[in-house]
C-alpha cells in the first residue's frame, strides 16, 4: 500500500521527540556551546582589533599616508562589525512566535555586508592613492613619503593580524567550521595582515632606497603602489565571502564535500525501512542545517513510527558535527 505523501511527509518532518522538554534543552545547551565559542573568538578579536586601531590612528596622523589610512579603516571597520557580530550570534539562534527556527539568516546577510563594504573601502582606498600618484606624474606635483613608524606598527600589526586568524580558523574548526560569522571575520582578518605586510615590505624597501636614484618617484608615489598591491592581492577574499555568503541566503546547496560525504553515509545507516535512498542534500544558513533525504518506498507500507524514529536518530547522529540540525524526508 503506497502511502499517503502529503500526510505522511507532515506527520514525520513535523514530529517531535517523545521526551519533548530533555530534546529542547539539550539542543538550547548544545547551542549554547557552539554560540559560546563563537561569541568567546569574536570577542577576542575586538579586543585585538581595538589596540591595532588606536596605535593606527598615532601612525596615521604622523605619516598621513593613504595606504596606513585603509589600514586603520579596515581595522576599524573589524570592531565594529565584530560588535554587530556578536550581537547578531546570540540573536540569529533565539526562537520566537514569529521565526519559530531561529534567525540564521542573519548571519550570511552580515557576511555579505561586510565583504561588499570591504570591497567598496578597497576600492576607494585605490582611488585615493590613485589620484596622489597622478598628480605627481602628470603636474610634478606631490609630496615626500613620511614613513616614521610605519615599520614598526605594520610588524606587530602582522604578528597579531596572523595569531588572530589562526585563532578563529582554529574555533571555527571545533565547532565544524559551522560559523559564517567567524569565516568571515578570519577573511578580512587575513586582508588585513596582507595589508600590513604589504606596507611593512614597502616601508623597508623606501627606507633603505638612497635619494636620487632612478627609483627616487617611489618616495613620492610608493603609496599608490602599496595600495594597488594591497587591493589586488586582498580582494579576492571578500569575494569569495559574498559568494559562500550568498549561496546560503539564497538556499543554495552546501558544497562542503566531506561533510556531505559524513551527511550520505549517516542518511545511509540510519534510513526507513521498506525504502530506498536516492539522493541527499544539504543547506546551511548560519549556524543552521537542514538535510532533505530523498526516498522511495520498496515494500507493501511504510510506517509512520518506523519514519520518524529513524528521523530523530539521525538527527542526533548528525548533532555530533553539525550544531543546528533538521532532517526532512522527501517522496521523489
Amino acid at each position: 500500500m503506497k502511502p499517503n505523501k502529503k500526510t505522511l511527509l507532515q506527520q514525520i518532518n513535523a514530529a517531535k521527540p517523545v521526551n519533548a522538554l530533555t530534546s529542547k534543552l539539550t539542543s538550547r545547551t548544545r547551542k549554547r556551546s557552539h554560540k559560546a565559542i563563537e561569541r568567546r573568538a569574536l570577542i577576542v578579536g575586538i579586543l585585538m582589533n581595538t589596540m591595532q586601531v588606536l596605535g593606527g590612528v598615532v601612525v596615521v596622523l604622523m605619516t598621513g599616508l593613504q595606504a596606513m589610512f585603509l589600514d586603520t579603516a579596515f581595522t576599524f571597520i573589524s570592531v565594529v562589525s565584530g560588535i554587530v557580530a556578536v550581537y547578531l550570534s546570540s540573536r540569529s539562534v533565539r526562537a520566537t512566535k514569529r521565526f519559530p527556527y531561529g534567525m540564521f539568516a542573519l548571519e550570511p546577510i552580515y557576511a555579505i555586508c561586510k565583504a561588499i563594504f570591504t570591497i567598496s573601502l578597497l576600492v576607494f582606498s585605490l582611488l585615493e592613492a590613485g589620484s596622489a600618484a597622478f598628480e605627481y606624474f602628470v603636474y610634478g606635483r606631490g609630496e615626500r613619503m613620511s614613513l616614521g613608524p610605519v615599520l614598526v606598527y605594520e610588524l606587530i600589526v602582522v604578528v597579531l593580524c596572523f595569531a588572530l586568524w589562526a585563532y578563529y580558523k582554529a574555533e571555527n574548526r571545533e565547532i565544524n567550521n559551522a560559523s559564517s560569522l567567524l569565516q568571515a571575520e578570519a577573511s578580512s582578518t587575513l586582508v588585513d595582515a596582507l595589508i600590513s605586510v604589504g606596507i611593512g615590505g614597502i616601508a623597508l624597501f623606501l627606507l633603505v632606497l638612497p635619494s636620487g636614484t632612478p627609483l627616487d618617484f617611489l618616495h613620492y608615489t610608493g603609496d599608490f603602489f602599496i595600495t594597488l598591491i594591497i587591493v589586488l592581492f586582498a580582494v579576492k577574499e571578500p569575494f569569495e565571502v559574498l559568494r559562500d555568503a550568498f549561496v546560503e541566503l539564497v538556499g543554495g546547496v552546501h558544497s562542503d564535500d566531506s561533510l556531505n560525504a559524513y551527511v550520505m553515509s549517516q542518511a545511509l545507516d540510519h534510513k526507513p525501512e521498506e525504502t530506498d535512498l536516492e539522493k541527499v542534500l544539504v543547506f546551511k544558513q548560519g549556524m543552521k542545517y537542514r538535510v532533505d533525504m530523498y526516498i522511495a518506498g520498496t515494500g507493501e507500507q511504510i510506517t509512520v513510527s518506523n519514519m520518524v524514529s529513524c528521523k530523530r536518530k539521525l538527527e542526533k547522529a548528525l548533532k555530533k558535527r553539525l550544531p543546528v540540525v533538521d532532517v526532512n524526508f522527501v517522496f521523489d
